[in-house]
């Protein structure tokens, strides 16, 4: 199995995109390997074990994959810029295989750093994504500066982790510099911060950061769903019924709400102004 099929199958089995197939097909102890593997728990060895298994037992046929990767001859911000692409497009495998290129040229290349990180999270690597985020706010820190799309995107990790306190100093550190952030960078703080509050049982509290969130984007679907949620928890069921509502009407799927990570999408100058 060559590098390039390998990278496809991890793809597809750790999205869960199966092709020619039905995915109830797939034995259940393939679906564990695909989410071992994800979190770490197994190496790779055993994971392409279990795509040849479903290869070999023709349960799984592969298509051409449209996702694009790394060329010897590409420059280092060809090399970002190729990987924002896959990482917007959620081919995550490529994306990383962008990234590692791209820190192999630069080890200290932020942009990269912190996308690098998205990815990891993405695949439940959540130990090696925040390690990532770290390092990038220290690097700019040693800059003088600090990109605080890699300090959101930590809180945000150490919200899933269920380290509430430890997230909110992240977020709180955002929203300290709130005049040197981009709206993106600030909206992911505010709506996290009151995520996190509202898992702490400070719904009340929670409430302010959903509606300043909303104040700069009115039809963010994570404030709408996490105020509606927040409303309802109050017992205060007229005002939370309005915003579900309009959620729905936003997306057929508002209730598949998730974090959302920051992605580095333009080209660092002074890291501090993010």
């Amino acid at each position: 199995m060559n590098d390039k099929l390998v990278l496809i199958a991890l793809f597809i089995l750790i999205s869960g995109l199966l092709f020619n197939t039905a995915y109830a097909a797939v034995p259940d102890w393939v679906k564990n390997t695909a989410k071992w593997y994800g979190e770490g728990k197994i190496s790779e060895k055993d994971f392409l074990g279990a795509i040849k298994y479903l290869i070999n037992n023709g349960i799984l046929t592969l298509e051409e994959s449209k996702a694009e990767y790394p060329e010897p001859s590409d420059s280092k911000q060809e090399l970002i810029e190729h990987g924002i692409k896959e990482l917007v497009e959620k081919n995550n495998l490529s994306a990383l295989e962008f990234f590692n290129a791209a820190l192999e040229k630069d080890p200290k290349d932020i942009q990269s750093m912190i996308n690098k990180g998205i990815v990891l999270a993405r695949q439940g690597n959540f130990d090696n994504a925040k390690q990532l985020f770290d390092k990038a706010i220290e690097f700019t820190e040693l800059k003088g500066t600090v990109d605080y799309r890699a300090v959101v995107n930590a809180g945000i990790i150490m919200s899933i982790y269920g380290d509430p306190d430890e997230a909110l100093s992240y977020f709180d550190r955002v929203l300290e510099n709130e005049g040197s952030l981009q709206q993106e960078t600030l909206i992911a703080a505010l709506i996290n911060k009151g995520v996190t509050l509202m898992e702490l049982g400070f719904h009340e509290e929670s409430l302010q950061y959903f509606d300043r969130a909303l104040e700069i984007e009115p039809d963010r679907i994570g404030a709408l769903i996490n105020k509606a949620n927040a409303l309802q928890d109050l017992h205060r069921d007229e005002e939370a019924h309005p915003l579900f509502i309009k959620a729905h009407q936003l997306t057929n799927e508002p209730l598949g709400w998730k974090p959302k990570f920051v992605i580095v999408k333009a080209i660092l100058g002074i890291p501090g102004l993010n």
